[in-house]
């Protein structure tokens, strides 16, 4: 196999080491055969007294700022994050809502808090709602979760107030910040859809043309709405002056939000689910978040010696084993997982070791079983579910059409079954055509035994022409990884739905398109007064000898799933850095696709083997943000060392107090 590696720096404290790396890097490549630091140069970075990894260096440098001031992991995670929604306004905001996992050191707790939307009370007003047509409209926003959840987590586990950390979001915001490559060309690619709210247009366009890069870009309004959450806390978005523009905004464009559904509005604070893999500790998001196919992917796979096998760059026998597992618990996923508040979800058996060592023993590791993706079966594992539990009665028709998967933007119609109405070019953004970074090793033919077609709202496939591209789906979404000093963790992923959410602005807030990730067909994630809709988001925090060892997320809508447990073997089984998990090439398969995705690295005898095992492969030249912009930290067993970095698949940084 040709490895392609390129030069790597370690940072330290902010300075680059004086020596490059590469010798270590071909000697790792030599031992373990991955196409390690493949296309782009990766950054590991290392503090001595904290770390924060996000998708701007704005919002690294809010959390630095946070942390140099004395405030923990949570404090920073806040500021970032608040920071993040203004200078990546594509991605995430106090429109939309998210997810974080918080370990505290001092007494080895861990906790989740779930700020993700739910729809409004009056929903059932909305009367022939279509996903893809109501996407950039008012009738997609779902009851915003960001600043509640925030909120949240600083009152419980923060150290310092809100109006103190909330300060270089409104730094931002007021003072404006240059627009990087990913922003502009993002601006640029979804002008015309930008165009259509008059107050959004007034953000990112100027004179009906898109800001370009390098442009200063200022929100005042979004830094008088900061300003009254600083002043008013909560109070200061979900009641008062705020809350009436934003009600009034959405009425305007036909939404049903009402002031009762912000005032009634909170997050929830619960237990993350845990489990194990090897001799680490996984915890992960509980439902109707995504940690729970995290967790039995992992179990999934450690019943195999996958460090034996060898690394899934060089190995076809490795990345056929992760393949045929992201298609179950996919199906798993789709069939079974919703919020739980509203339907019987056998959290627990699907988490068990005892249902994923059946699911193991279902692979056959020697061809694509069954041969079509489509045809894979959930599994039961309410029958591993702890007894005891109380379990509300499960309406008929709970179990789910094909197709429906729902997640973070994945959804309408499209050539070969993934759900996105538009194709994405290599930063995401909407082009109507598909990416030239993608190809197809089968000249476009489907998995095997299936004609492929444009999948109706009900998941059946209608006809459609063969020579029809792929649309490829965005990696919206945003997430941060931070430590402090202590030795706190927070993981952290947020979202607006798809990139720049339903387009709607009031306020200065850029709304989400959540009710989007609602499914169409099936009870377990059908759209329902106050339901939370499932979502992909995982952030991770991993465990060993008791203590944090990996802070691990990703955006990407349905491949944070497959990215997070991708980066999870390169880190445990295989020893990464995370430099080297996060340049590592990457891949994605589910049950509703009808081809495995790969990046460029997996090189030519890997896939020539996948395709004789039956697999239809498409092929994305280089690395790809269609893979996600994971950020990871790993704090070193041994020498306690925490070093970090960011994806570049992303304009993500780095950096400590």
């Amino acid at each position: 196999m040709r490895a392609i590696l390129s030069r790597a720096r370690i940072v330290v404290r902010g300075r680059a080491s004086a020596a490059p790396a590469l010798f270590l890097l071909v000697l790792i490549g030599l031992v373990l055969a991955p196409s390690l630091l493949y296309g782009q140069e990766a950054e590991l970075v290392c503090g001595d007294r904290g770390l924060a990894v996000t998708s701007h260096p704005r919002a690294t440098e809010a959390a630095a700022e946070i942390l140099r001031m004395g405030g923990n992991a949570v404090d920073a995670a806040v500021a970032a994050a608040f920071a993040l929604g203004v200078v990546e306004p594509d991605a995430s905001g106090l429109g939309g809502g998210g997810g974080m996992v918080i370990y505290l050191r001092k007494d080895d707790s861990a906790h989740f808090i779930d700020y993700y939307g739910k729809a409004p009370k009056r929903v059932g007003e909305l009367k022939n709602s279509d996903r893809a047509s109501d996407r950039h409209t008012a009738r997609s926003i779902l009851v915003p979760g960001t600043v509640a959840g925030l909120a949240l987590a600083l009152e419980r586990f923060g150290s310092l107030p809100l109006a103190t950390v909330i300060q270089p979001a409104i730094r931002c915001a007021r003072d404006g910040f240059a627009l990087d490559e990913t922003l502009g060309s993002l601006i640029l690619d979804n002008s015309e859809m930008l165009g259509k709210n008059e107050a959004t247009a007034a953000v990112f366009l100027e004179n009906g043309f898109p800001r370009m890069v390098g442009d200063t870009l200022k929100q005042p309004e979004l830094a008088n709405t900061l300003a009254e959450i600083a002043n008013r806390g909560t109070a200061g978005f979900y009641e008062g002056p705020v809350a009436k523009m934003l009600v009034d905004g959405i009425a305007a464009g036909g939404g049903v939000l009402t002031l009762e559904d912000l005032r009634d509005y909170r997050a929830v604070l619960a237990e993350p689910l845990r489990g194990t893999y090897r001799d680490c500790e996984i915890i992960s998001a509980n439902v109707p978040l995504a940690g729970g196919s995290v967790i039995e992917a992992m179990n999934i796979l450690e019943n195999a010696d996958l460090r034996s096998m060898g690394h899934y760059t060089a190995s076809a026998a490795t990345l056929h084993l992760i393949a045929e597992t992201l298609r179950r618990i996919y199906a798993d996923r789709t069939a079974l997982v919703g919020d739980p508040g509203f339907s019987y979800i056998p959290i627990n058996g699907i988490i068990s070791k005892a249902y994923a060592a059946g699911r193991f023993y279902d692979i056959d590791q020697s061809k694509v079983s069954p041969p079509r993706y489509r045809d894979t079966q959930a599994g039961n594992p309410a029958r591993f579910d702890k007894e005891g539990a109380e379990r509300p009665r499960v309406a008929k028709g709970q179990r789910e059409k094909p197709g429906d998967i729902g997640d973070d933007g994945d959804f309408g119609k499209s050539r070969y079954g993934t759900w996105a109405e538009d194709a994405f070019d290599s930063f995401g953004a909407s082009t109507g055509k598909p990416s030239a970074r993608a190809r197809d090793t089968t000249a476009a033919k489907p998995a095997k035994g299936r004609r492929a077609g444009n999948r109706g709202a009900d998941g059946d496939s209608t006809h459609s022409r063969d020579d029809d591209p792929e649309p490829l789906e965005a990696a919206h979404t945003t997430h941060l990884s931070i430590v402090d000093a202590a030795g706190n963790a927070v993981s952290l992923t947020q979202t607006l739905g798809t990139f720049f959410g339903s387009t709607q602005t009031v306020a200065g807030v850029l709304m989400n398109c959540g009710m989007t990730n609602f499914s169409a067909t099936g009870k377990v994630n059908s759209v329902e007064p106050e339901k939370r809709p499932r979502s992909s988001i995982s952030p991770t925090i991993v465990l060993k000898n008791g203590v944090p060892f990996l802070v691990v997320g990703t955006p990407g809508a349905s491949r944070i799933t497959s990215t997070t447990v991708e980066l999870l073997v390169n880190l445990i089984d295989f020893d990464m850095d995370a430099a080297e998990a996060n340049s590592a090439p990457r891949f994605y398969c589910s049950k509703y696709e009808d081809f495995l995705h790969l990046e460029g690295g997996i090189g030519e005898p890997v896939r020539e083997k996948l395709e004789k095992m039956g697999h239809s492969l498409r092929v994305h030249d280089g690395i790809d943000l269609y893979f996600g912009g994971a950020h990871i930290i790993r704090i070193d067993p041994k020498s306690g060392a925490v070093c970090g970095a960011a994806d570049p698949r992303r304009s993500g940084t780095a950096g400590g107090d």
